[in-house]
């Protein structure tokens, strides 16, 4: 696990601890630390965006205040700027400091029934899903993941549907309640073959879903088969009325 300094961010955010590992034939996987780097770099762009965004927003004041006329126009369209201004430099630390160390907090587990996501510092999400019910697992990878050997593996498991889907590459607390996401790992091949062993072993078991055998409900006879029935008692309670006694005597009635 990657160094952690920045002690006073994590209490401040009530961050949960690492999750409790079970026992038994369990594996663990991480986000790889090339994953801090694909976050930071989209941090960064994002920072891009509100400077053009902010520059912006300045010349547009600088060419409109000179024609509104308006008493306090100029003061209260630059004081807005610079509110816009300050809360972009307020918001730099704090938003390098957990894309930095957003990475570290993201934990797969495999246990032999279910994989549980752990991950999140800002938002925190944890997810479990039993092998019995997963029906596809595939691996994504953007240009930007590819450069820096790393990718996503996403989980279906049924029922999916609902809700929009999220982007690649992102937290993932945008993505479908069936889906689930292994953020920034270097070994998605790996992950894949072990989800995909683990639901081929619950199959083979017979561990998924059984179906309840339905119970047999009795057949109602026809009233011919009634019929059928009572001339063949008659039959047979007329032979045994001809049939001599174990005592040799013949049956009265």
């Amino acid at each position: 696990m990657a160094e952690l300094p920045h002690a006073w961010l994590l209490r401040l955010l009530k961050v949960p601890p690492a999750p409790r590992i079970p026992e038994g034939d369990v594996k663990v996987f991480r986000s790889a630390p090339a994953y801090r780097s694909y976050r930071l770099f989209l941090w960064a762009v994002k920072q891009v965006g509100l400077v053009a965004g902010l520059t912006v927003g300045a010349m547009f004041l600088s060419a409109i205040v000179p024609v509104i006329n308006f008493p306090l126009s100029e003061k209260i369209a630059w004081g807005l700027e610079v509110l816009a201004w300050l809360g972009f430099i307020v918001q730099l630390p704090f938003g390098f400091l957990v894309a930095r160390l957003d990475y570290a907090f993201r934990w797969y587990v495999l246990s032999d029934r279910s994989l549980r996501l752990h991950e999140g510092i800002v938002t925190f999400q944890e997810k479990t899903m039993t092998f019995a019910n997963i029906q596809q697992v595939s691996i994504q990878q953007n240009p930007l993941q590819r450069l820096l050997g790393i990718s996503d593996v996403k989980v279906e498991t049924a029922g999916g549907g609902g809700s929009s889907g999220s982007k690649g590459g992102g937290s993932g607390h945008g993505e479908r309640l069936h889906e689930a996401h292994f953020r920034g790992v270097s070994n998605p091949g790996e992950i894949r073959d072990v989800i995909l062993a683990r639901v081929r072993m619950h199959r083979d078991a017979g561990l998924g879903e059984h179906s309840v055998p339905e119970r047999a409900e009795p057949a109602s006879a026809s009233p011919a088969a009634l019929e059928a029935a009572r001339e063949l008692l008659t039959e047979i309670r007329a032979l045994r009325q001809a049939l001599p006694s174990p005592q040799g005597l013949t049956r009265t009635e």
